[in-house]
């Protein structure tokens, strides 16, 4: 008979572990139910808490505006405030009850209950959404103006951008100095020497004739740019430049060549031209 008890036991082993595997993932898929139902009722949970935050808000704004200490910057602020959390609060509630409808919508007929739940807060939220409106419309005809100072101050701070910009752009154009390193051909062809190898520069702080051929000028930064190479044998500063505010310095490893030229004063250096001309051979 015990040989009959385990031969019976033997037969129905696989029966048996088919029943076991069907309750294991039956197990499973109720456990990941249960685990999607906490979320879900997490989601609400906060919902709620921030419908409730919003209301609290609210009342503190209607608080504010009770005390009739509208005309003070620092209650303007604190309502601008209020009015900012309001709408990062309302924001953030319209975002989670989508992503709690996706779920409900891939649940299908089981989430009937849930459906009826997600419905009633999204009514809630059209309600505060229209009260805060009424809210914002009032505070404003009371010249508690929150969306017009926000445009105020992003007006502002673009005015005070365009500005800086244009300080900028006129100190770059002050700052900008033109060089070019030449033969006394190249630079005569040019129009840039005369015959006498002189700058032809017009006015006293020497500007350009119109005949210069000024794409032959490198444009530089004035205050950050105090070297000027060379890399030729002999080299002249044909315009008009304190002797005392540059210098011209020599290749280490070739005395006889000139490396580039070194200005020591800034300021001096270009004081009576922004344009420098150095001629080689």
């Amino acid at each position: 008979m015990v040989a009959m008890g385990f031969a019976a036991c033997n037969s129905n082993s696989p029966e048996l572990d088919a029943a076991i595997k069907t309750n294991d993932s039956l197990q499973m898929i109720i456990n990941n139910k249960d685990a999607e139902l906490d979320s879900v009722f997490a989601t609400l949970n906060e919902i709620e808490e921030n419908l409730a935050a919003v209301s609290s808000r609210y009342n503190a704004v209607q608080e504010l505006r009770r005390a009739n200490l509208e005309g003070q910057p620092n209650v303007k602020t604190q309502i601008k405030d209020q009015i900012q959390s309001i709408e990062d609060l309302m924001a953030a509630n319209k975002k989670k009850l989508a992503s709690l409808q996706s779920k409900i919508n891939a649940e299908g007929k089981e989430s009937t209950r849930l459906q009826e739940l997600v419905t009633r807060q999204e009514e809630r939220i059209a309600a505060q959404e229209n009260q805060i409106a009424e809210l914002l419309t009032e505070l404003e005809n009371n010249k508690v103006i929150i969306k017009k100072l926000n445009q105020d101050v992003s007006d502002l701070t673009a005015s005070n951008q365009e500005k800086d910009q244009y300080i900028q752009r006129q100190t770059s154009e002050a700052n900008r100095a033109f060089y070019v390193v030449g033969t006394y051909a190249d630079l005569n062809a040019a129009g840039i020497v005369n015959k006498a190898g002189g700058f032809i520069g017009i006015g006293r702080h020497q500007g350009t004739n119109s005949d210069m051929a000024m794409d032959r000028f490198t444009q530089i930064d004035r205050t950050k740019v105090t070297t000027i190479p060379i890399n030729m044998k002999k080299a002249v500063v044909v315009s008009k430049h304190p002797e005392n505010s540059y210098e011209l310095v020599m290749d280490e490893n070739d005395s006889k060549m000139v490396s580039y030229l070194r200005i020591l004063n800034p300021a001096k250096f270009w004081e009576q031209t922004r344009f420098l001309v150095i001629s080689t051979k």
